[in-house]
């Protein structure tokens, strides 16, 4: 697969890694369980939202924030969820959100090793940046960024279009 467009249906199969939100002990987590990305985004509309790394400069910056700041604006656009993925994995995703002060799960932080590589939109072995909306299993929104900033997948680009 290249790539993923508006009106695809979200591809079965995707799973992803994460930590159940819990406790603010950034050194210390729960045990990674599955987040079955495509059975989870038949039910709601979701953001899946990429990053190539937690912690790093724009990521961090501007990025994550993004979302966080536009939690609000994102719910009254009737988005159940907010995915971020990256290919650290979900111990080093658990601290990130909790590192941002993410303590429910509107915000889910987990590690991607083959969803992002099946769409080939990575960078190297990474994650690229990007984001795709789904509605209730049906992609409304998909787009990867062409260079280090956040005007395709930031939450000022991806709202509109929800």
């Amino acid at each position: 697969m290249s790539g993923i467009k508006v009106g695809d249906s979200f591809p079965e199969g995707v799973k992803f890694t994460y930590v159940q939100p819990s406790g603010d002990d950034i050194t210390s987590c729960g045990i990674p369980g599955p987040y079955d990305a495509s059975a989870e985004f038949k039910k709601k509309k979701v953001v899946l939202v990429s990053v190539p790394g937690a912690f790093t400069p724009t990521c961090q910056l501007s990025h994550l924030p993004s979302y966080i700041n536009n939690r609000e604006a994102l719910k009254a656009k009737g988005v159940d969820q907010v995915i971020v993925i990256a290919y650290n994995d979900a111990f080093v995703m658990s601290a990130w959100g909790k590192a941002n002060n993410v303590k429910d799960d509107f915000i889910i932080f987990a590690s991607d090793d083959s969803f992002s590589k099946s769409i080939g939109w990575t960078l190297g072995e990474r994650t690229a940046r990007y984001a795709i909306a789904v509605d209730h299993g049906k992609v409304i929104y998909a787009d990867k960024e062409d260079g280090k900033g956040i005007d395709k997948s930031g939450a000022d680009a991806v709202l509109p279009k929800l």
